[in-house]
């Protein structure tokens, strides 16, 4: 909470406002034809390997100062620590501590390289001073471990649930390529329907009464995203994927406040320019195999997603 989160996050801030995204958009466009292009050349394909993946790692990898052929690094450590419950990407609980090591080390030795030739990016910003205050090794890593996790992981499960949603309702996608306008809302539908996070934990600061229940200063109240973003009282018919849904008042990225996602206008962002790319260019996106998805309590994710596409 403030101040120190304040201190905190007012550091990255500026490199994720929309400015700072426009002048992004561009350069992510150009690499997510290139994704949708390679990947209309196969025959069959892992969505999420291929693609869902590769965006967000490649925009994160950018912004960071992570270089980008490292990004698949990244993707192993941020699969080994979210999947702790998964025996895909987490044999044994401290498969998680070592990758996270791994990722500090990695982080570390960046930050060095940055102290003797500075560049334009985050891990630059990081280890400056600002107004006599530097970040102490352990905040470098933890932002470092958000940064580079939350960064890739999310979006990509954000992007895979968008695909399988428009599989599972076929009058959708014909809707996004029919009028790509639609792709805004369409974003903000996905993002409302897949929830890539299943839920956050808070700690009450002080007594309230919320609708009729009691929680004392102190007691751990447990958020369940998707359930917010399927309530009947909020959403009209929640359990339908409407691409034109308008408003769309999800919480996926949280309730407002200081709290709200760092990271919304970039996934956001990577979204709306994968998906509009797509309708232009797909016209058929076909299951060829079964999709896998990630088995966790945190993060809502689908780790194989085995499509054809059909080029338009």
């Amino acid at each position: 909470d403030p101040p120190e989160h304040t201190r905190l996050k007012s550091l990255v801030n500026r490199g994720f406002t929309p400015k700072a995204m426009r002048m992004l958009e561009e350069h992510f466009r150009e690499v997510a034809v290139q994704l949708i292009d390679e990947a209309l050349q196969e025959s069959s394909l892992d969505f999420v390997d291929r693609v869902s993946a590769e965006l967000p790692l490649i925009a994160i990898a950018e912004l960071v100062g992570i270089p980008v052929e490292d990004r698949r690094k990244v993707f192993h450590w941020s699969n080994t620590m979210i999947g702790t419950t998964d025996p895909d990407f987490a044999g044994s609980p401290d498969d998680a501590t070592t990758a996270a090591a791994e990722l500090y080390m990695y982080s570390n030795e960046l930050a060095a390289q940055r102290k003797i030739n500075p560049k334009d990016d985050i891990i630059t910003t990081l280890i400056s001073e600002h107004d006599g205050d530097v970040l102490s090794e352990h905040e470098f890593d933890l932002f470092m471990l958000l940064l580079a996790v939350a960064g890739n992981e999310t979006t990509r499960n954000g992007i895979s649930h968008g695909v399988l949603a428009m599989i599972e309702n076929p009058d959708q996608w014909t809707k996004l390529k029919g009028d790509t306008s639609h792709v805004t809302t369409a974003v903000e539908e996905i993002l409302r329907w897949g929830t890539p996070v299943n839920n956050f934990r808070r700690t009450a600061t002080c007594d309230v009464d919320l609708h009729g229940v009691q929680i004392k200063e102190g007691d751990c109240v447990t958020m369940l995203y998707p359930s917010a973003n399927r309530d009947a009282a909020v959403f009209a018919d929640p359990f339908k994927f409407d691409i034109t849904r308008n408003p769309n008042p999800h919480v996926t990225f949280g309730g407002g406040g200081p709290h709200f996602c760092l990271g919304a206008n970039l996934a956001r962002l990577e979204m709306r320019i994968l998906f509009e790319e797509m309708a232009k260019r797909i016209d058929g996106i076909e299951l060829t195999g079964e999709v896998r998805k990630l088995r966790s309590s945190f993060i809502h994710g689908i780790k194989t997603l085995p499509v054809k596409l059909t080029p338009q």
